[in-house]
C-alpha cells in the first residue's frame, strides 16, 4: 500500500465521485507501471523489457452499449473491437492482436455467437489487428463482451498521453461530434491511421478520443495536465454534426448541449503546441476548437468575449452505492 492516500478531488479541489473516484482510488493501491504510461490513460504500459507493448480494454454490456433486439451481432462486434482500436489511436500507437472474452445470453443461437466473432475478426483486420484468442463464459443475462487489444509505439515515437499539454496549445478535433446515439455510436470509425500521421508530423502535446462526451474527455486531459481550457463558441457550432441538429428537434436540447455532452463520437481531441504549422494542421483535415488555459477552468467564450464556465459531466458507467443515496 502507498504512504500517501488517493486523492479525494480533482486539481481544481472539486470532489471526485464514481468511476473517477474509483480509479483514483484504484491508482493509490496499485504499482506503478514500468511503461512510462500514468494509470488512468487510454493504454496501460509495459517496459520495454516486455518489448513496449500497450495494452487498450472496454468492456460492452447488452442493453447499455447495445441492444441485441434492435442492433445485428456483426456491427456489435465490430463496435466491440473498434472501440479498443479508437483507444489505440487516442495514443497514436500500432494495435498488433486482440483476444475476446464473452459472456454469452443462454438465449443466443449459435449463428448469432458466430456473427458477433465475425464483426470483431473483420474490424481487427481492417485495422491490422487479427483476433488471435479469448474465453467464451454463458450464463442467463444478457451478453458481455470485452476485448483486449496489444499495441506498440510506432517506430522510435513515444505514446501520445494525455498529460502534456500546456497553455497556449491549441485545442483540435479530427472530426464533427453529437448526435452519435442516431447510429453513429454502432459504427464508430477508429482513427488510428489518422491518429500516426497526426504524431509524425504534429507531434501534438495530448490526445484523447470522445468516448464518454466532449466536456468530460477534454477536462481528462485539462486533469492530467494540471491545466484549463477555453472552447471557442463560434469553432464549436462549426464542429457540430447534422445529428446533433435532428436529436436536438427531437430532445428539445439544443445541438450544442448534445456536441459537448453526448458522446460515443469516438473523434480524437489533439492538443499542439501554438507554433505547429497551420498548413499541416490544414492538410490532415483537424478542425479547430480551442485553446489550453493556465486557470484550472473549463469554458466557453462567445463572440462577444463573454466566458461561461461548462458543466463537467459526461457519462459515467460507476456512481457508486453512496453518490445514489
Amino acid at each position: 500500500m502507498p504512504d500517501q492516500p488517493p486523492p479525494s478531488s480533482d486539481f481544481t479541489g472539486v470532489p471526485l465521485r464514481g468511476e473517477r473516484a474509483l480509479i483514483a482510488r484504484l491508482a493509490g493501491e496499485l504499482r506503478a507501471t514500468p511503461g512510462g504510461v500514468p494509470f488512468g490513460d487510454d493504454l496501460a504500459g509495459i517496459g520495454p523489457e516486455a518489448g513496449a507493448l500497450l495494452w487498450s480494454t472496454d468492456m460492452l454490456m447488452d442493453g447499455v452499449d447495445f441492444r441485441s433486439a434492435a442492433h445485428a451481432w456483426r456491427d456489435i462486434g465490430r463496435k466491440a473491437m473498434a472501440v479498443n482500436l479508437s483507444d489505440c489511436a487516442a495514443c497514436a500507437t500500432v494495435p498488433v492482436a486482440a483476444l475476446c472474452a464473452v459472456a454469452l445470453s443462454d438465449d443466443l443461437s449459435m449463428d448469432d455467437a458466430v456473427e458477433l466473432f465475425r464483426g470483431i475478426r473483420d474490424c481487427g483486420e481492417a485495422f491490422g489487428c487479427p483476433l488471435v484468442g479469448g474465453d467464451t463464459n454463458s450464463w442467463p443475462q444478457p451478453t458481455v463482451v470485452a476485448v483486449t487489444v496489444i499495441a506498440r509505439p510506432d517506430g522510435a515515437r513515444a505514446p501520445v498521453l494525455r498529460g502534456g499539454a500546456r497553455p497556449g496549445d491549441g485545442i483540435y478535433l479530427s472530426g464533427r461530434v453529437g448526435g452519435s446515439l442516431l447510429g453513429r455510436h454502432l459504427h464508430p470509425r477508429p482513427r488510428v491511421r489518422e491518429a500516426l500521421e497526426i504524431n509524425r508530423r504534429l507531434q501534438p502535446r495530448a490526445m484523447i478520443d470522445i468516448s464518454d462526451g466532449l466536456v468530460i474527455d477534454l477536462w481528462h486531459i485539462c486533469e492530467a495536465s494540471g491545466c484549463g481550457a477555453e472552447i471557442d463558441a463560434g469553432a464549436l457550432d462549426a464542429v457540430i454534426h447534422p445529428d446533433a441538429e435532428a436529436m436536438a428537434r427531437q430532445t428539445g436540447r439544443s445541438a450544442r448541449d448534445h456536441a459537448l455532452y453526448d458522446g460515443e463520437d469516438f473523434e480524437l481531441i489533439v492538443v499542439v503546441p501554438e507554433e505547429a504549422p497551420e498548413a499541416d494542421i490544414h492538410e490532415l483535415g483537424l478542425l479547430p476548437l480551442g485553446r489550453m488555459l493556465a486557470a484550472p477552468v473549463l469554458r466557453l467564450r462567445d463572440g462577444h468575449g463573454q466566458a461561461t464556465a461548462l458543466e463537467i459531466r459526461g457519462w459515467e458507467h460507476f456512481r457508486g452505492a453512496d453518490a445514489r443515496g
